[in-house]
Protein backbone atom coordinates (compact mmCIF):
# COMPACT_ATOMS: atom_id res chain seq x y z
CA UNK A 1 0.00 0.00 0.00
CA UNK A 2 2.74 2.30 0.72
CA UNK A 3 4.22 1.54 -2.41
CA UNK A 4 1.43 2.24 -4.54
CA UNK A 5 0.50 5.23 -2.58
CA UNK A 6 4.07 7.05 -2.84
CA UNK A 7 3.79 5.76 -6.83
CA UNK A 8 0.83 7.85 -7.45
CA UNK A 9 2.08 10.78 -5.74
CA UNK A 10 4.37 10.73 -8.20
CA UNK A 11 2.65 10.46 -10.92
CA UNK A 12 0.63 12.92 -9.65
CA UNK A 13 3.25 15.26 -8.97
CA UNK A 14 4.68 14.93 -12.75
CA UNK A 15 1.17 15.54 -14.10
CA UNK A 16 0.82 18.68 -11.99
CA UNK A 17 4.48 19.74 -13.33
CA UNK A 18 3.68 18.89 -16.87
CA UNK A 19 0.37 20.25 -17.25
CA UNK A 20 0.20 23.58 -15.57
CA UNK A 21 3.81 23.97 -15.33
CA UNK A 22 4.40 25.62 -18.96
CA UNK A 23 1.13 27.71 -18.25
CA UNK A 24 2.32 29.39 -15.11
CA UNK A 25 5.71 30.17 -17.10
CA UNK A 26 4.00 31.57 -20.10
CA UNK A 27 1.28 33.33 -18.07
CA UNK A 28 3.93 35.27 -15.78
CA UNK A 29 5.18 36.93 -19.37
CA UNK A 30 9.12 36.86 -17.93
CA UNK A 31 10.30 34.67 -20.83
CA UNK A 32 8.96 33.18 -23.96
CA UNK A 33 9.80 29.98 -25.90
CA UNK A 34 11.51 31.38 -28.81
CA UNK A 35 14.75 31.64 -29.49
CA UNK A 36 17.95 29.74 -27.79
CA UNK A 37 17.81 31.98 -24.45
CA UNK A 38 13.85 31.44 -23.94
CA UNK A 39 13.21 27.82 -25.03
CA UNK A 40 16.43 26.97 -22.43
CA UNK A 41 14.98 28.74 -20.23
CA UNK A 42 11.55 27.60 -20.23
CA UNK A 43 12.63 23.95 -20.71
CA UNK A 44 15.08 24.17 -17.57
CA UNK A 45 12.18 25.66 -15.45
CA UNK A 46 10.17 22.49 -16.67
CA UNK A 47 12.28 19.77 -16.24
CA UNK A 48 14.91 21.35 -13.60
CA UNK A 49 11.56 20.60 -10.86
CA UNK A 50 11.02 17.26 -12.30
CA UNK A 51 14.51 16.02 -11.36
CA UNK A 52 14.74 17.36 -7.90
CA UNK A 53 11.77 15.86 -7.41
CA UNK A 54 12.75 12.43 -8.59
CA UNK A 55 15.93 12.85 -6.57
CA UNK A 56 13.92 13.96 -3.20
CA UNK A 57 11.17 11.30 -3.70
CA UNK A 58 14.40 8.44 -4.11
CA UNK A 59 15.84 9.90 -1.17
CA UNK A 60 12.33 9.48 0.86
CA UNK A 61 11.33 6.40 -0.29
CA UNK A 62 14.84 4.79 -0.22
CA UNK A 63 15.55 4.46 -4.18
CA UNK A 64 18.67 5.21 -5.70
CA UNK A 65 17.43 7.76 -8.27
CA UNK A 66 20.48 8.39 -10.30
CA UNK A 67 22.21 5.09 -10.34
CA UNK A 68 23.63 4.33 -13.91
CA UNK A 69 24.19 0.93 -13.18
CA UNK A 70 27.47 -1.26 -13.89
CA UNK A 71 29.85 -0.16 -16.47
CA UNK A 72 27.98 3.04 -16.99
CA UNK A 73 29.91 4.32 -19.89
CA UNK A 74 29.56 0.97 -22.10
CA UNK A 75 25.89 0.78 -21.15
CA UNK A 76 25.39 4.77 -22.17
CA UNK A 77 27.11 3.79 -25.92
CA UNK A 78 25.16 0.76 -26.35
CA UNK A 79 21.89 3.05 -25.39
CA UNK A 80 22.68 5.39 -27.57
CA UNK A 81 23.66 3.17 -30.76
CA UNK A 82 20.37 1.55 -30.07
CA UNK A 83 18.40 4.88 -30.07
CA UNK A 84 19.87 6.20 -33.13
CA UNK A 85 19.01 3.16 -35.17
CA UNK A 86 15.49 3.37 -34.21
CA UNK A 87 15.47 6.91 -35.08
CA UNK A 88 17.16 6.12 -38.51
CA UNK A 89 14.85 3.52 -39.38
CA UNK A 90 11.59 5.42 -38.63
CA UNK A 91 13.14 8.36 -40.74
CA UNK A 92 13.95 5.84 -43.60
CA UNK A 93 10.10 4.37 -43.68
CA UNK A 94 9.16 8.28 -43.77
CA UNK A 95 11.40 8.63 -46.46
CA UNK A 96 10.29 5.19 -48.11
CA UNK A 97 6.49 7.08 -47.55
CA UNK A 98 7.48 10.08 -49.79
CA UNK A 99 7.15 12.33 -46.85
CA UNK A 100 10.45 12.98 -46.09
CA UNK A 101 12.29 16.28 -47.84
CA UNK A 102 15.02 19.20 -47.37
CA UNK A 103 13.67 22.27 -45.93
CA UNK A 104 14.94 25.52 -46.00
CA UNK A 105 17.36 25.37 -43.66
CA UNK A 106 19.24 27.66 -41.53
CA UNK A 107 22.42 29.36 -40.37
CA UNK A 108 24.58 27.08 -38.64
CA UNK A 109 26.08 28.20 -34.92
CA UNK A 110 27.84 25.56 -33.21
CA UNK A 111 27.42 27.75 -29.84
CA UNK A 112 23.71 27.14 -30.21
CA UNK A 113 23.55 23.60 -31.00
CA UNK A 114 26.17 22.87 -27.78
CA UNK A 115 23.39 24.81 -25.83
CA UNK A 116 20.87 22.41 -27.10
CA UNK A 117 22.92 19.20 -26.65
CA UNK A 118 22.93 20.15 -23.00
CA UNK A 119 19.54 21.09 -22.76
CA UNK A 120 18.58 17.57 -24.63
CA UNK A 121 20.85 16.31 -22.12
CA UNK A 122 18.94 17.68 -18.58
CA UNK A 123 15.53 16.92 -20.25
CA UNK A 124 16.02 13.50 -20.96
CA UNK A 125 17.75 12.85 -17.98
CA UNK A 126 15.67 14.34 -15.55
CA UNK A 127 12.97 12.15 -17.17
CA UNK A 128 14.72 9.37 -16.48
CA UNK A 129 15.52 9.79 -13.36
CA UNK A 130 11.84 10.39 -12.34
CA UNK A 131 10.37 7.69 -13.97
CA UNK A 132 13.34 4.91 -14.84
CA UNK A 133 15.14 5.96 -12.01
CA UNK A 134 12.66 6.79 -9.00
CA UNK A 135 9.29 5.40 -10.37
CA UNK A 136 10.23 1.99 -12.13
CA UNK A 137 11.95 1.08 -9.37
CA UNK A 138 10.23 2.03 -6.47
CA UNK A 139 7.15 -0.07 -8.27
CA UNK A 140 9.43 -3.26 -8.71
CA UNK A 141 9.95 -3.29 -5.15
CA UNK A 142 6.39 -4.96 -4.41
CA UNK A 143 5.62 -5.99 -7.95
CA UNK A 144 8.91 -6.66 -9.97
CA UNK A 145 10.52 -5.25 -12.58
CA UNK A 146 8.15 -7.33 -15.07
CA UNK A 147 5.57 -5.56 -13.99
CA UNK A 148 7.22 -2.48 -13.05
CA UNK A 149 7.70 -1.68 -16.71
CA UNK A 150 4.82 -1.84 -18.63
CA UNK A 151 3.02 0.40 -15.93
CA UNK A 152 5.49 3.29 -15.51
CA UNK A 153 5.74 3.18 -19.61
CA UNK A 154 1.71 3.59 -19.49
CA UNK A 155 2.35 6.39 -16.50
CA UNK A 156 4.64 7.94 -18.66
CA UNK A 157 2.37 8.08 -21.81
CA UNK A 158 -0.69 8.99 -20.13
CA UNK A 159 1.23 11.75 -17.83
CA UNK A 160 1.47 13.52 -21.77
CA UNK A 161 -1.86 14.21 -21.97
CA UNK A 162 -1.65 16.69 -19.16
CA UNK A 163 1.10 18.46 -21.76
CA UNK A 164 -1.74 18.57 -24.44
CA UNK A 165 -1.08 15.61 -26.22
CA UNK A 166 -4.41 13.62 -27.57
CA UNK A 167 -3.48 11.30 -30.85
CA UNK A 168 -3.59 7.98 -30.36
CA UNK A 169 0.04 6.86 -32.17
CA UNK A 170 1.32 9.79 -30.24
CA UNK A 171 0.20 7.96 -27.10
CA UNK A 172 0.99 4.45 -28.52
CA UNK A 173 4.28 5.82 -29.36
CA UNK A 174 5.18 7.50 -25.92
CA UNK A 175 4.06 3.59 -24.40
CA UNK A 176 6.15 1.52 -26.75
CA UNK A 177 9.48 4.04 -26.25
CA UNK A 178 9.01 3.97 -22.21
CA UNK A 179 9.24 -0.09 -22.73
CA UNK A 180 12.12 0.22 -24.51
CA UNK A 181 13.70 2.58 -22.27
CA UNK A 182 12.40 0.86 -19.06
CA UNK A 183 14.03 -2.31 -20.13
CA UNK A 184 17.09 -1.10 -21.23
CA UNK A 185 17.41 0.45 -17.32
CA UNK A 186 15.84 -3.39 -16.59
CA UNK A 187 18.85 -5.05 -18.27
CA UNK A 188 21.54 -2.51 -16.97
CA UNK A 189 20.28 -2.01 -13.37
CA UNK A 190 20.14 1.83 -13.95
CA UNK A 191 20.01 4.66 -16.25
CA UNK A 192 22.57 4.91 -18.37
CA UNK A 193 21.52 2.54 -21.44
CA UNK A 194 18.11 4.53 -20.90
CA UNK A 195 19.73 7.81 -20.83
CA UNK A 196 21.91 6.57 -23.94
CA UNK A 197 18.84 5.88 -25.75
CA UNK A 198 16.76 8.23 -25.28
CA UNK A 199 18.97 11.10 -25.76
CA UNK A 200 20.17 9.79 -28.77
CA UNK A 201 16.90 9.51 -30.51
CA UNK A 202 15.65 13.17 -29.21
CA UNK A 203 19.08 15.08 -30.00
CA UNK A 204 19.69 13.20 -33.51
CA UNK A 205 15.82 14.11 -34.17
CA UNK A 206 16.06 17.26 -32.97
CA UNK A 207 19.78 18.79 -33.59
CA UNK A 208 20.57 16.59 -36.13
CA UNK A 209 17.93 16.44 -38.62
CA UNK A 210 15.75 19.43 -37.41
CA UNK A 211 12.51 16.88 -37.69
CA UNK A 212 11.73 18.61 -33.95
CA UNK A 213 9.40 20.87 -34.86
CA UNK A 214 7.84 20.34 -37.86
CA UNK A 215 8.43 21.80 -40.43
CA UNK A 216 11.26 24.47 -39.96
CA UNK A 217 14.10 23.72 -36.94
CA UNK A 218 13.64 24.74 -33.27
CA UNK A 219 15.64 27.81 -31.59
CA UNK A 220 19.10 26.15 -31.23
CA UNK A 221 19.11 25.02 -35.18
CA UNK A 222 20.38 21.63 -36.74
CA UNK A 223 23.22 19.91 -38.58
CA UNK A 224 20.64 19.50 -41.56
CA UNK A 225 17.56 20.66 -42.03
CA UNK A 226 14.74 18.25 -43.05
CA UNK A 227 10.49 18.09 -43.05
CA UNK A 228 8.02 15.64 -43.10
CA UNK A 229 5.11 16.50 -45.44
CA UNK A 230 1.76 15.08 -46.59
CA UNK A 231 0.42 12.03 -44.89
CA UNK A 232 0.50 12.55 -41.23
CA UNK A 233 0.33 8.70 -40.48
CA UNK A 234 3.74 8.84 -41.84
CA UNK A 235 5.16 12.38 -40.13
CA UNK A 236 3.69 14.59 -42.12
CA UNK A 237 2.17 16.17 -39.21
CA UNK A 238 2.80 19.20 -36.72
CA UNK A 239 3.95 16.24 -34.55
CA UNK A 240 6.32 15.03 -36.92
CA UNK A 241 7.46 11.34 -36.28
CA UNK A 242 5.59 11.26 -32.32
CA UNK A 243 2.38 11.06 -34.48
CA UNK A 244 3.68 8.47 -37.34
CA UNK A 245 3.52 4.86 -37.50
CA UNK A 246 7.44 5.05 -39.30
CA UNK A 247 8.34 5.63 -35.51
CA UNK A 248 6.00 2.85 -34.29
CA UNK A 249 8.04 0.32 -36.67
CA UNK A 250 11.39 2.28 -35.41
CA UNK A 251 10.49 1.54 -31.95
CA UNK A 252 8.91 -2.28 -31.77
CA UNK A 253 11.85 -2.70 -33.58
CA UNK A 254 13.90 -1.84 -30.83
CA UNK A 255 11.15 -3.58 -28.20
CA UNK A 256 10.39 -6.58 -29.51
CA UNK A 257 14.33 -7.94 -29.48
CA UNK A 258 14.49 -6.73 -26.04
CA UNK A 259 11.81 -8.27 -24.88
CA UNK A 260 13.26 -11.72 -26.34
CA UNK A 261 16.52 -11.23 -24.57
CA UNK A 262 14.38 -10.26 -21.31
CA UNK A 263 13.10 -13.90 -21.19
CA UNK A 264 16.18 -15.47 -21.69
CA UNK A 265 17.57 -13.14 -19.26
CA UNK A 266 15.83 -12.31 -15.99
CA UNK A 267 15.58 -8.48 -15.82
CA UNK A 268 16.49 -6.84 -12.28
CA UNK A 269 13.91 -7.08 -9.94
Amino acid sequence: MRVATAAAAGFTMAALVVGFGPQLIAASGVIGADGVYGETVFTLAIFVPLLVMAIVGGRLTGIATLNLGARPGVTLAQGAAIGLGGLLLAIGYAAIAGTLVRGAGASLSITSLAIGAVVVLIQVAAEEAYFRGWLQPLVATAWGMRIAVPVVALGFALLHVAGGLRGPIELLNLFVGGLVFGLLAARGGGLAGAIGAHLAWNGAEQLGFGLDPNPGIGGYGALVDYDLVGKALWGGSDAGLNASVAMTIGLLSLLVPLVLLSRRRPTQS
